[in-house]
């Protein structure tokens, strides 16, 4: 066995060992939130909200001193229609809050032991150029993941637990935020949650167009010295780590950051927030811990092959598994089938060489999800160390291609009608599916097997992506691009979004007006690829958590390998390549793996020829 070897073997029984077991207590919850006070004080501020949150997604303090600041979405961007120009005013809705709780859930939701991303990580990854403001250049690698971990959707928690809390992960107000001012918070190195800041007496909820050109900013200011005490290790902040050779953005804002020693809030109180906490200050849940909402797998919770793996599973509350391997009703797919599937992909991902974490030659860490062709959730398992905002992505994209793939795909998205809640109108899918059949030439959601790299190819603001002279991909906004204003990902989910803020407390169950396959939204970056019975559709698999290539081919060679192994045989598999979506268009693309994808191999084109 070569050096190379051993180190690869190293760092898989690192990813294989789940991170030492931490959280926050009531006392750094409120050290947190005094942290924030006192620098927005130094700052002038009086007037601001701040939200902490746990790994999980649970609230654990909501803080405020004055009254709530009047929010409005926007970005400046020359936009009109989706989420753009909503106000607190507009909505009778405490935007403040929500935003605040949306922030504080980003930096707990996208970072790991191996990753620490910010919500300025977030706003340089979603935009329509990667670099931001370069022109020229493809849209950001997490383009649309903004809409996810919605409070409408069937997978995220919706119940308010009160004065407690519960398993994980919970929902977002406002999906992922990629507004300024939201960082993870770390204890020995181990990601424990997060805290968001909403300050002034008026405040834009947005992006940052130009997210690492230096300038200092109100929010960040607050929430970096917030986040006093309970950093994570420099070496695995976002601007330590690349994607496609590029840096990403964590502050700009850390020179600027007031001294603070306050232990206790003097002046910011604990506020209730409807379907979110009360006005209680609680401790937070350790991740990988029955009630956590995330446990390991074992043999009697799971399946042997995934508790080989060192595999994490989705728990009840009370250690029960949620999602285990279940068949189809269909029975396109056995539960023995979908069992082989998730453990082959965990296994892919064990062998894998992260994007976006480190140290380098760590394994990727992914969160794994199957389903039926109606986009019925068959199983899910994911590795110890994923971020959390992958659990509910992963079936997003499973989801995406499942419904894609479908030979009455269109059919079912033109059954979602176009409505209005609030004053704000959602055209529904029709029109994104007539643009799809001026674009083709003809009806293509009729049973080509549509992966979910290829759906982003067309739901992205240029075809091909990064090319500015050309027009918009039939399921992108036909304007202008904004991260408010996306397309038909908004426009599937936009209705039962603004219902699930405006009445907080009811599980919606579905993020869609009508039951097309997709409960907690479609998501439109790679990851995901049908699965076939010969040429049948009968499901799909998702994969979130590291770079997009590393996802695509989690996904993709988890499922060749789980095809043609012992358990299977042949019986299901990759979609025939005469039905892919690659072959409608130049530009579009089905599935791409990474270069040099493994820790310990030098070997190449690993998903080549399937």
């Amino acid at each position: 066995m070569t050096f190379r070897c051993l180190l690869g073997l190293c760092a898989l029984l690192f990813a294989a060992t789940p991170a030492r077991a931490a959280s926050l207590t009531v006392a750094e919850v409120n050290r947190v939130a005094a942290q924030a006070e006192q620098a927005a004080e130094a700052l002038g501020q009086t007037r601001f909200t701040i939200a902490v949150v746990d790994r999980v997604g649970n609230v654990l303090g909501v803080f405020r001193r004055g009254a709530a600041s009047a929010v409005e979405l926007r970005t400046g961007l020359p936009v009109t229609g989706g989420l753009e120009g909503i106000t607190s005013g507009k909505t009778g809705l405490d935007l403040a809050a929500l935003a605040a709780i949306a922030k504080a859930l980003t930096g707990a939701y996208l970072s790991s032991s191996g990753n620490a991303f910010s919500t300025r990580t977030a706003s340089f990854i979603i935009q329509n150029h990667f670099v931001p403001g370069v022109r020229n250049q493809p849209g950001g690698p997490l383009f649309g993941v903004q809409f996810s971990q919605l409070p409408c959707g069937d997978l995220v928690q919706t119940n308010d637990p009160g004065g407690a809390t519960g398993i994980g992960p919970r929902r977002s107000p406002l999906g992922l935020a990629g507004d300024p001012g939201g960082f993870p918070l770390y204890k020995s190195g181990v990601v424990v949650g997060g805290v968001g800041v909403i300050a002034g007496t008026s405040a834009t909820y947005t992006i940052d167009l130009t997210p690492r050109v230096p300038r200092t900013d109100r929010e960040e200011r607050i929430a970096l010295a917030a986040q006093r005490g309970f950093t994570p290790p420099a070496s695995i902040r976002a601007d330590q780590i690349t994607a496609g050779g590029i840096k990403l953005a964590y502050s700009t804002s850390d020179g600027a950051v007031p001294a603070v020693t306050r232990r206790v809030p003097a002046r910011a109180m604990p506020i209730a927030v409807a379907g979110y906490t009360t006005a209680a200050v609680k401790a937070g849940r350790v991740y990988g811990r029955a009630g956590s909402g995330y446990v390991a797998a074992t043999r009697s919770n799971a399946t042997a092959a995934l508790a080989a793996r060192r595999a994490f599973i989705l728990e009840d509350g009370a250690g029960a598994n949620r999602y285990p391997p279940t068949a189809a009703a269909d029975g396109g797919l056995s539960a023995a089938f979908v069992g082989e599937i998730l453990q082959q992909a965990i296994g892919v991902a064990n062998q894998a060489r992260a994007q976006i974490r480190r140290p380098l030659n760590s394994p990727a860490q992914v969160t794994v999800s199957v389903v039926d062709a109606s986009g019925n959730i068959l199983g899910i398992a994911r590795t110890p160390d994923a971020p959390v905002f992958g659990t509910d992505v992963s079936l997003q994209k499973a989801r995406t291609a499942a419904l894609f793939s479908r030979r009455d795909a269109s059919a079912r998205l033109r059954s979602l009608p176009a409505n209005s809640v609030a004053g704000i109108s959602f055209p529904g899918a029709g029109p994104r599916m007539s643009a799809a059949q001026r674009f083709f030439g003809r009806d293509v959601f009729t049973g080509t097997a549509f992966s979910g790299r290829a759906i982003g190819n067309i739901a992205r603001p240029n075809f091909p992506d990064g090319i500015d002279t050309r027009g918009p991909g039939p399921l992108s906004n036909s304007t202008q691009w904004s991260p408010f204003n996306v397309g038909l990902q908004l426009d599937m989910v936009g209705v039962r979004l603004i219902s699930a803020l405006a009445v907080p407390g009811t599980s919606f169950g579905s993020c869609t007006l009508a039951p097309v396959g997709a409960d907690n939204g479609i998501q439109i970056f790679a990851g995901a690829v049908p699965i076939y019975r010969g040429k049948t559709l009968v499901g799909a698999i998702g994969v979130s958590g590291d770079g997009i290539d590393q996802d695509d081919m989690v996904a993709f060679l988890g499922l060749q390998r789980a095809s043609v192994g012992g358990v299977i045989r042949g019986v299901v598999g990759q979609a025939p390549k005469a039905l892919r979506a690659d072959r409608l268009a130049p530009g579009l693309r089905y599935a791409q793996c990474p270069q040099s994808p493994f820790v310990s191999s030098e070997q190449q084109n690993v998903c080549a020829g399937f």
